[in-house]
């Protein structure tokens, strides 16, 4: 059975054994074995798509582990049983969700909550698929609390599923929201896995582009391209090659756009007919959008012939987005015959789309097959249908576009806030109450105590010393009573301030927060424009050395703009993970020396240290500088290996090592000035470290330092000139 494929010889003979090894279970009384070869047998039946007869052997095997006290195997059974059927067989559904559900309920009766939300999002799962879209959504949420009561690390997986049902239910920004979630979560996941951030990065960048926020779509497309491209996920990656540059076309950036078709449309060789659909699509949108119809109409007939080919495998495809995908596809076209009023050729594209099946379609493409039939009607002088279609689309736009759900997303956090205010409120009456119980409990033990005192004062014949006795007594707790009450009332107006303060201080952060990562941003982009500037300057110059020079001065200027980049991307945090800034400058520099590092490899072997921005701007120079001249100098056509080595000893102290297995330095003795190792040395010193080079089977430049804390920092003495500090 477990042999690859499913031929039929091999399944008969997985049957054969199962029964004879079935006979002689029940010849030989061995109840465990029996049930043993029943589910052989049940899988053998899933495995064969017998889904009815698979699920009543494994029913049996599962009631088997059941009456044995073993409910943790019996739920492991069904869980088999429901694994074994696709997450897109529509007509089995069913039967997977009850799989499923029978499997959780046997979790949870053992108390296993770990393995019984992760069932229950297999059941919410189901539910999607069947189209029970409010019960998946409410089970997704208990499974998101019970998760986040667990601290499990992938809760991203159950807000990924999340947006999913939200997008099906045409809840298009509480979708975006659960999106952003997803992604945020991931990104703190030092585990995460590949295949994951491309699937999340491509939804979290269509939610943008869907609300309009093309910047933010663009910036999600080319995270996805780099996980994609990491992973072989081909699809993905034309897809996001298509959706960034629709973002160019929307921003109005039509030549950057086909520049950035050209640049990716390469990156796998063996394209298929669907990739070259994507690429032709956006190529049309642009040169349409932009003006240029002749270059556009050039496009039409290779674009007609891929779109055939793709759509006639259409009715072989299940997955939900299928249809919506070829729709959208297929817009540019539709564009170009309404901007040359080809009317003839744009009713004929829109009929095959509007025969296409309609259930399932999300509301946005509904709204743009209304705005294609208002545009026919509108042409045909059909002017109460055009209406009828223009009222259709308002609704959705409406629906898509809804204020209140907006103001919910934005006041999601201070709803938070307030109900952990409340429920602070309240603790603190009930210690009130608490202390008052104490209280009364305590004068009731006191007025116990005083009547036994009395009578035994009567039984002494001391009636009238007892009589002045109880009176002082009584005058005394009077007193106390009014300072208890004086007490009380302090206490009240000291909690309520401290209720005021601490709003305030919680305002105040969040406000501090938001200036910083502003400023960050800005400083960013600031940085981002002065690349830019470089950029179109050098492509005037035609001297290679100034040329090179600026290309110099870009990578230092974006291993800072990186620094920016992390510290407004991450919320509530003011410094910088080493490993990860790292990790991005070497994807930079990847990319701005594409054929230089054909050959090299760059290995990184970071420890857990972060640092404050102003050791970080240094730090980066310094990497910049060491790891540019490596992949400039270092090797022959043969390429080679760059390890990059920073080791944590104790709290404070930082070992950065760059190293190369090139030619090495000519000399490590003082030479004539070099401006680049005069940086570095200024660098480390600026940092108050050590700057040292050396050969050792290459080139190797040690930098030790000490990490400040960031309330220590204090300006620090430099020989740079200003454009370094």
């Amino acid at each position: 059975m477990d042999k690859p494929g499913d031929e039929k010889s091999d399944m008969d003979s997985t049957s054969y054994y199962a029964d004879r090894a079935l006979e002689l279970s029940r010849e030989l009384n061995l109840s465990r074995y029996y049930y043993e070869c029943i589910l052989t047998k049940a899988c053998l039946s899933a495995t064969l798509h017998e889904y009815v007869k698979a699920e009543t052997l494994f029913k049996s095997a599962a009631k088997y582990h059941e009456k044995t006290g073993d409910k943790k195997k019996a739920a492991l059974t069904w869980l088999m049983f429901g694994d074994f059927i696709m997450y897109n067989d529509i007509p089995n559904a069913a039967i997977r969700k009850r799989a499923y559900v029978n499997s959780y309920t046997l979790f949870r009766a053992t108390g296993l909550k770990q393995e019984s939300a992760d069932l229950l999002g297999k059941v919410a799962d189901a539910d999607m698929v069947l189209g029970n879209l409010n019960d998946a959504e409410r089970e997704l949420l208990s499974v998101i609390k019970e998760y986040k009561v667990l601290k499990y690390r992938k809760i991203y997986l159950a807000y990924y599923l999340l947006a999913e049902v939200l997008y099906r239910k045409n809840e298009i920004k509480e979708g975006l929201l659960a999106r952003i979630e997803t992604a945020n979560l991931f990104e703190q996941d030092p585990h995460g896995n590949d295949n994951d951030g491309a699937m999340y990065y491509f939804c979290l960048a269509g939610a943008y582009y869907n609300d309009l926020q093309e910047q933010k779509a663009l910036e999600a497309y080319l995270k996805c391209m780099k996980f994609s491209e990491k992973v072989n996920m081909k699809d993905h990656y034309y897809l996001c090659v298509r959706g960034a540059a629709l973002c160019y076309s929307k921003l109005k950036k039509y030549r950057e756009g086909l520049e950035f078709i050209k640049k990716y449309e390469s990156k796998f060789p063996d394209r298929t007919v669907y990739h070259n659909m994507l690429l032709l699509s956006a190529t049309m949108q642009l040169y349409t959008l932009s003006g240029d119809l002749q270059r556009a109409g050039r496009l039409i007939g290779e674009f007609r012939k891929a779109s055939k080919e793709v759509y006639d495998e259409l009715p072989q495809k299940k997955e939900f987005y299928r249809i919506d995908n070829y729709i959208a596809i297929s817009d540019p076209l539709l564009r170009f015959y309404m901007k040359q009023q080809q009317w003839d050729e744009f009713a004929a594209a829109f009929k095959q789309l509007d025969a296409m099946p309609k259930k399932g379609r999300s509301v946005l493409i509904k709204r743009r097959m209304l705005h294609y039939a208002y545009t026919i009607d509108s042409v045909n002088g059909d002017f109460f249908s055009a209406l009828k279609n223009y009222r259709s689309i308002t609704r959705l736009n409406d629906s898509i576009n809804n204020s209140k759900a907006t103001e919910q997303i934005h006041d999601l956090e201070a709803k938070y806030r307030s109900l952990a205010k409340d429920k602070t409120i309240q603790e603190l009456h009930s210690e009130t109450a608490i202390q008052k119980a104490t209280l009364e409990r305590r004068n009731a033990q006191f007025y116990g105590v005083l009547a036994g005192s009395f009578l035994i004062l009567i039984l002494a014949c001391l009636t009238w010393y007892a009589y002045r006795h109880k009176i002082r007594i009584n005058l005394d707790m009077s007193a106390k009573q009014l300072q208890i009450n004086e007490q009380n009332r302090r206490l009240s107006t000291l909690l309520d301030e401290k209720e005021k303060l601490i709003t305030e201080k919680d305002d105040l952060l969040l406000q501090k927060e938001w200036l910083l990562k502003e400023v960050h941003h800005r400083v960013k982009n600031n940085l981002q424009i002065v690349m830019s500037l470089l950029y179109g300057q050098s492509s005037h110059l035609e001297s290679n050395e100034a040329v090179r020079a600026i290309r110099k001065i870009q990578n230092q200027i974006q291993s800072i703009a990186i620094i920016h980049q992390k510290l407004y991307t991450r919320s509530g945090l003011s410094t910088i993970r080493l490993a990860d800034y790292v990790h991005d400058l070497i994807g930079y520099l990847s990319g701005v020396y594409t054929p230089e590092l054909r050959k090299i490899k760059i290995t990184q072997h970071i420890d857990t240290i972060v640092l404050d921005p102003a050791q970080a701007v240094p730090v980066g120079l310094i990497m910049n500088e060491a790891v540019t001249n490596a992949i400039k100098y270092a090797f022959d056509g043969s390429g080679g290996e760059i390890k990059i080595t920073a080791s944590a000893s104790g709290k404070k102290s930082v070992r950065l090592i760059i190293a190369d297995n090139g030619k090495g330095f000519e000399s490590i003795e003082y030479v004539a000035p070099n401006l680049g190792m005069e940086m570095m040395a200024a660098l480390s010193k600026q940092i108050n470290g050590t700057f040292e080079r050396k050969n050792d089977n290459g080139a190797m430049i040690i930098i030790s330092f000490e990490i400040i804390d960031r309330a220590a920092v204090q300006p620090a003495h430099s020989d740079l000139p200003s454009a370094f500090i």
